[in-house]
């Protein structure tokens, strides 16, 4: 199957350029960058390089702290790879200022591609993160550099499709050096797999970004005072947002909710759906302080998030209505806020316990229950300070034990 897997990846290589092509005419690649996925780059590099690997936005926020770590040393160049339009903005606007940091996108997964990105960076310790499991990209870099997995995810469903192939995930698994798992539950189950070198620090999701400097400029105010905030909403939750919002409104209960969408690229479709619906709404990028009469203040740009929770403190967390497993609460719980999701969480199972286990977090499993625990806690609810203080100290020691960890393989 992996032999066949690569054979295929070959025959694919002569249609990369059509495929890359058709998606940014849809808007889903850089007009200009998508080219670096094909193994052409401007940036010539001469230094010893960290390679951080990730797929999209959460995968680099769980790691940034760890980049700016490395980034200190300046005899290295770190090279980020990331696959998302989302994840390259983001990196970016945090990354801008820090000379011996390059985001690339990442190189598409065949052996022709990955050999002439390995040639141009030439990696001494490459770091790939949570689930990045690319069969040429990792027996390739396998060749050339030291490889970890870093905070290796595998959920139930992921881990069940596994052990249908498990000489393949065997194979794939134990080109690692080392791996560190982000629960003890995935350890045993990259163990299943005979694979030993495997460690368990915590979560490095825990690891808050504001462990460095917070470049964005964005300063935001609450304008209404019974306001929330609807974080991270996929296609196929507005409804349910736009719902809730409509039955606190029949409370004659003045509010807005700020929405922050998953995609940016389907803002469109977001705001035809609040008109239709008769509510208002206003963007960031219009307006960046959220005007009193709208129902909606719709934050449609990367990274500013943060400043939000700082101000309120009521979060509904998407991806939990739809079967997506979820999304990372914990940048709002950093911010002592306090959280609601639907019953879909199984991407974030171990947080989601701790959370629920510090009196944080809440399921709703409809508009009405989310709509209800709105109304009950607009006016008795304070940012929870205790709650601060424990993720920070967790926070601390996963990223210390990480640093200890990879000072071993960076020399």
């Amino acid at each position: 199957m992996l032999t066949f897997y690569i054979y295929v990846s070959y025959i694919f290589h002569f249609f990369a350029n059509i495929f890359l092509n058709i998606r940014v005419l849809k808007k889903k690649e850089d007009p200009i960058r998508f080219k670096e996925k094909l193994g052409c780059y401007e940036i010539k590099n001469n230094n010893p390089t960290i390679w951080f690997h990730a797929s999209s936005l959460g995968e680099i926020k769980s790691v940034e702290a760890l980049i700016s770590y490395f980034s200190k040393n300046k005899n290295y160049k770190i090279l980020i790879t990331t696959v998302t339009l989302s994840s390259s903005e983001y990196c970016r606007k945090i990354f801008r200022n820090t000379e011996n940091i390059t985001h690339q996108f990442a190189p598409l997964d065949t052996p022709i591609i990955v050999k002439k990105f390995l040639h141009h960076w030439k990696p001494q310790v490459s770091i790939f993160v949570e689930s990045e499991i690319w069969p040429n990209l990792i027996l390739q870099t396998k060749k050339i550099s030291k490889l970890i997995l870093l905070n290796a995810r595998l959920s139930d469903r992921s881990f069940s499709r596994w052990k249908l192939a498990k000489k393949i995930a065997k194979k794939l698994l134990e080109q690692f050096d080392s791996i560190t798992a982000q629960s003890k539950e995935v350890k045993s189950f990259v163990e299943f797999f005979g694979i030993q070198n495997v460690n368990f620090f915590g979560n490095l999701k825990f690891v808050a970004p504001d462990n460095i400097s917070n470049v964005s400029s964005f300063v935001f105010e609450r304008v209404v005072e019974n306001s929330w905030v609807a974080m991270s909403i996929h296609k196929g939750e507005e409804t349910f947002i736009i719902e809730t919002v409509k039955k606190i409104k029949r409370e004659q209960i003045k509010s807005q909710c700020v929405l922050i969408p998953r995609h940016l690229n389907k803002i469109k479709e977001l705001t035809d759906i609040i008109k239709t619906n008769n509510l208002t709404y206003q963007l960031k990028s219009k307006e960046a302080l959220p005007l009193v009469n709208k129902d909606f203040y719709i934050v449609d740009s990367f990274g500013d998030a943060g400043e939000i929770f700082k101000k309120i403190n009521l979060v509904f967390l998407g991806g939990s209505i739809i079967p997506h497993g979820g999304q990372n609460p914990l940048e709002p719980a950093r911010e002592g806020c306090y959280l609601f999701h639907g019953p879909n969480i199984y991407n974030f199972t171990e947080i989601f316990e701790f959370l629920t286990k510090n009196n944080a977090s809440r399921l709703v499993t409809s508009e009405i229950t989310l709509s209800q625990e709105l109304i009950s806690n607009f006016k008795n609810l304070k940012n929870n300070d205790k709650l601060k203080t424990v993720m920070k100290e967790y926070s601390q020691k996963i990223l210390l034990d990480h640093i200890n960890y990879l000072n071993s393989f960076v020399k």
